[in-house]
């Protein structure tokens, strides 16, 4: 009976150790990690969450990197923050009395907002496909918009990781410090293809057929045949271009009664489609019902979901590169546009090793951490430290203490 009652007590304690088992650990790891911190840090706002949950601890200021190294062991909190603006005046408890001076151009691209959320919801995708589709769509965001239609310079962004379900890119260039919050929101609104023309995608062909006018005799008149502007154009027409070749090529892996039923999902079954031609020559051939058929679904496969508000907010904290995700307890990483396209973050986001800890599953379906663990409902088990914190700071788990 003893025994039992010391167990049940140990389990209800548990919650509060596996905290201070977290806070440690990221101890630990703010001891010897190299933060890189921001351009002109001693000029932003700083905030921080604790292990304790409550208020965010904001209107911070720094004026060293030893003061920011030396409060990140001390405190070691569970998710670090600077602003994205900078101010005259950043420990200032007002934006008034901040003097607001300029911000960096700031987007956001997480999972829980992609409209494929829903399809994990009901099971019919994973998680870590969805993770693989926001990748995807950061990655044409930094390609195709910011480095391609925009002209930036790849040393004008900085690429990370959030440590959760997403990732940031920092825009720094000087041309965007000053931008008010309606022109980065409709910057914002333009990846997503709102407000799109489509009629103004394509281009004339210029096919044009001689007619006998009466009284004014022969007029050659322009059929208003539209073609598929090349792959190189800028903006959303160079975008639908390459998607709509994309898709092309997609459809020449498929055959026979697969590719009548791929045509029929994409509802081109009676297209006339024939897909041994030249793509161009595929879809200046269709109809103007399939053209468009085929530029809404470029539109809806090719647009890029930033979160609106964040990228609009010029007062907005966003996470510390290099800080740890007090959700995850995965790193905040920097990544290259060239390491984007092939980045796991269980890979190469995970901060921890391989030492074993006993942890206690307190979920109701299963779970993972990619490839490197899965925790079952109703179990105890020893799964390498990189897991546990994982799972733990997911609140998926907590730390098993001993009798």
């Amino acid at each position: 009976m003893e025994q039992l009652c010391k167990m049940s007590l140990l389990k209800e304690i548990e919650p509060i150790k596996t905290k201070d088992f977290l806070q440690e650990k990221f101890r630990e790891y703010y001891k010897s990690a190299e933060i890189t911190l921001p351009p002109r840090f001693t000029t932003r706002e700083w905030g921080f969450l604790n292990w304790g949950g409550g208020v965010m601890n904001r209107h911070v200021k720094f004026s060293s990197m030893e003061e920011v190294n030396n409060y990140l062991k001390k405190i070691a909190p569970a998710h670090s923050y600077h602003s994205v603006a900078y101010y005259k005046e950043p420990g200032s408890k007002t934006m008034v009395e901040k003097k607001w001076q300029g911000a960096d151009l700031i987007f956001d691209l997480d999972a829980d907002h992609l409209p494929e959320m829903e399809e994990v919801k009901k099971g019919k995708i994973t998680f870590s496909k969805l993770m693989e589709y926001i990748r995807e769509q950061t990655f044409r965001l930094v390609h195709d918009i910011l480095l391609g239609d925009f002209g930036l310079d790849e040393k004008d962004l900085l690429i990370t990781f959030s440590g959760g379900r997403g990732y940031h890119v920092h825009v720094r260039t000087p041309s965007v410090l000053s931008l008010p919050s309606g022109a980065r929101r409709e910057l914002s609104d333009y990846m997503t293809g709102k407000g799109l023309n489509l009629e103004n995608i394509l281009i004339d062909a210029g096919y044009t057929k001689e007619f006998a006018i009466r009284g004014k005799g022969i007029e050659r008149k322009n059929l208003g045949v539209k073609k598929l502007p090349g792959t190189e154009a800028k903006g959303w027409s160079g975008i639908i271009s390459r998607k709509i070749n994309q898709i092309f090529d997609e459809l020449r892996l498929h055959k026979g009664k697969e590719l009548k039923g791929k045509l029929k999902e994409m509802r081109l079954e009676n297209s006339n489609i024939n897909i041994n031609n030249k793509n161009e020559d595929i879809f200046n051939s269709l109809s103007k019902r399939y053209q468009k058929i085929l530029v809404r679904m470029a539109v809806k496969e090719a647009a890029i979901f930033p979160d609106e508000p964040v990228t609009g907010d010029v007062h907005r904290l966003i996470r510390l590169p290099g800080s740890l995700h007090g959700g995850s307890g995965l790193r905040v990483t920097t990544i290259t546009s060239k390491e984007l396209e092939k980045f796991d973050p269980m890979l190469s986001a995970v901060a921890f090793g391989e030492k074993a800890v006993k942890i206690r599953s307190i979920v109701e379906h299963p779970v993972s951490m990619g490839n490197i663990a899965k925790l079952m409902p109703n179990t105890v088990v020893e799964v390498p430290e990189k897991a546990a914190i994982y799972f733990m700071a997911r609140k998926w788990a907590n730390l098993v203490l001993e009798t």
